[in-house]
């Protein structure tokens, strides 16, 4: 799976990512509101890898991952991942995240408006999740500025670290990203 845009490329994972995949894995900016707990070992990292570097499509009820990748250099910056809600193929569940030496240059608003393109334009999807922390105010900001409708706030409704956490829950349609898409194509 390979998607290109004018900076990325969003492509299957190679072993050759495991030293930047552990590196943000492993960095508690961008672990901050992730299900993972630091210190995240290279053992885990290069078994996560050999896990999905093969997947080609998606699977109802798995999660699918993929790199994202500067173009230029193929180096790794990322990674954002789908997942095909068991109960209809058409919905999927989305999540992304960025080394944090990475942001602020528009790269997660880049990486996930091509994944949209690519879910909603050649997987036909109708319909698409995400959920954040309420206080991931980077991550809530950008699936609004992407055009996404915040639909629920969930109080104390995920455990964390320890701690319940208030999340936000956004959606899109398909007949709403195509939208977007034709007065962004103008």
């Amino acid at each position: 799976m390979v998607i290109r845009t004018n900076r990325l490329v969003l492509r299957n994972f190679s072993l050759a990512d495991v030293d930047a995949f552990v590196a943000y894995r492993n960095d508690p900016e961008v672990g901050k509101y992730q299900g993972w707990e630091i210190p995240y070992p290279r053992e885990k990292g290069e078994m996560f890898i050999r896990e999905v570097m093969d997947m080609q499509t998606l699977l109802q009820g798995e999660w699918v991952q993929i790199a994202i990748a500067l173009k230029d250099t193929n180096d790794l910056i990322g990674d954002i991942g789908c997942k095909l809600k068991e109960e209809d193929a058409r919905q999927a569940v989305i999540g992304y995240r960025i080394a944090s030496d990475h942001w602020r240059k528009g790269y997660s608003f880049e990486a996930v408006q091509a994944w949209l393109d690519h879910l909603f334009g050649e997987l036909d999807l109708h319909r698409v999740v995400a959920d954040c922390d309420a206080e991931n105010t980077a991550s809530y900001r950008l699936l609004e500025k992407l055009g996404f409708r915040r639909e629920a706030h969930f109080i104390e409704s995920y455990l964390e670290n320890g701690v319940y956490t208030n999340e936000y829950h956004y959606g899109m349609l398909q007949r709403e990203w195509r939208a977007r898409a034709a007065f962004r194509n103008c």
